[in-house]
């Protein structure tokens, strides 16, 4: 029964893949764009930031320059802030917004948002992720896609290739494995919340819609998740693109300090109070390690597990041209995500439970 129920939803995501990339938008070198474009990439105490694919990006663009502007959100004392610092000086379109004192219950991002809202002039608002860069084809062709269309998109990265058994442990994240429910309907899109809230990409809309977000109202941690429910809440449609090699997810390049971060990751996402979007995580984690968990008592359905997971590989690698040495380590990611769980849970377990030698 447990072999039958991991193969109907490996089916399940093999299903919705596919047909969320026939729908979806690939970004292109081809496509242009002539009107004005804002990037705000807020940045809190977790998120990361590669200074040198950044530079390197951003002084190859050269269509967009009076008509593009970076806005950066610092919460607090970043230690990127130094970093920004650099390109604000060498680029003029980068602007950088510095919040050292917010009120005690705000939630961070939508706050810091809410500050600089009124500043948003451009036709086409985008807002991201640091650990995402961007080329200048990924601006122009996303800014296409919502002018031409007047709709928002989720805007969904490549992972960068550094080392092979590290972009083996990055493709098993919620963007890559679980995109297949963020263009669903309606009633499967709140079900995808949770994964928007625990996703990397962007979000790219319309002037106007971005104006008519009230970020006071929005209590929920990740600001993805809080603008998926504004656009759901108003019918706001939105719809998938793929990044490709113009939008690239970085990762640590030391293993070792990639999977510090996924303990970390574990344990915010727990802290950060969304249980659904843990299990929800945890699940897709326990389907692909099925066939490693379960070879010996279910090989039956371990096989037919293992030819489901690599015909969902096949797609995911023709949709977010993952590398195939990447591919083949997928065993070894699953082992470090799992190992990352165990040891976050086994240290939450002794903090909680192991009582301190009494002082005498």
């Amino acid at each position: 029964m447990l072999g039958l129920i991991v193969l109907a939803l490996t089916m399940f995501m093999i299903f919705t893949l596919v047909k969320n990339a026939l729908m979806g938008k690939q970004l292109s070198q081809d496509d242009d764009y002539t009107g004005t474009i804002s990037l705000i990439i807020p940045m809190t105490n977790r998120s990361e930031f590669y200074l040198d694919p950044w530079l390197q990006s951003l002084m190859g663009f050269r269509r967009l320059t009076e008509n593009f502007h970076i806005h950066i959100l610092i919460d607090g004392h970043h230690p990127a802030v130094v970093a920004w610092r650099e390109l604000e000086e060498k680029l003029p379109y980068v602007q950088i917004h510095s919040f050292l004192h917010r009120p005690a219950n705000a939630n961070p991002t939508t706050w810091m948002i809410e500050q600089i809202a009124h500043e948003i002039k451009s036709q086409v608002v985008i807002i991201g992720d640091s650990e995402l860069v961007p080329s200048e084809s990924a601006l122009l062709s996303v800014s296409k896609f919502v002018d031409l269309k007047s709709r928002s998109y989720f805007v969904v990265p490549q992972t960068v290739r550094k080392t092979y058994l590290g972009e083996s442990v990055a493709l098993l994240n919620p963007t890559l494995a679980l995109v297949s429910v963020f263009g669903w309907r309606k009633f499967i899109r709140r079900f995808a919340y949770p994964l928007m809230s625990i996703a990397q990409g962007w979000m790219a809309m319309p002037l106007e819609t971005f104006k008519e977000i009230d970020f006071k109202r929005f209590d929920q941690r990740s600001w993805k998740d809080a603008i998926a429910r504004d656009w759901d809440f108003r019918n706001k449609k939105f719809a998938l693109a793929f990044g490709e090699r113009h939008l690239r997810r970085h990762y640590p390049e030391v293993l070792k300090v990639q999977m510090a971060q996924l303990k970390i990751y574990w344990e915010e996402l727990w802290a950060g109070g969304d249980r659904h979007g843990f299990w929800l995580f945890v699940l897709a984690l326990f389907i692909w390690s099925f066939p490693l968990l379960f070879i010996w008592s279910h090989p039956f359905w371990s096989l037919a597990s293992i030819f489901l997971l690599t015909l969902y590989r096949f797609f995911s690698k023709i949709i977010f041209q993952e590398s195939w040495f990447g591919i083949m380590l997928h065993p070894f990611g699953c082992l470090i995500w799992i190992a990352t769980l165990l040891i976050w849970a086994l240290e939450g377990v002794k903090t909680r439970y192991v009582s301190t030698p009494m002082r005498r």
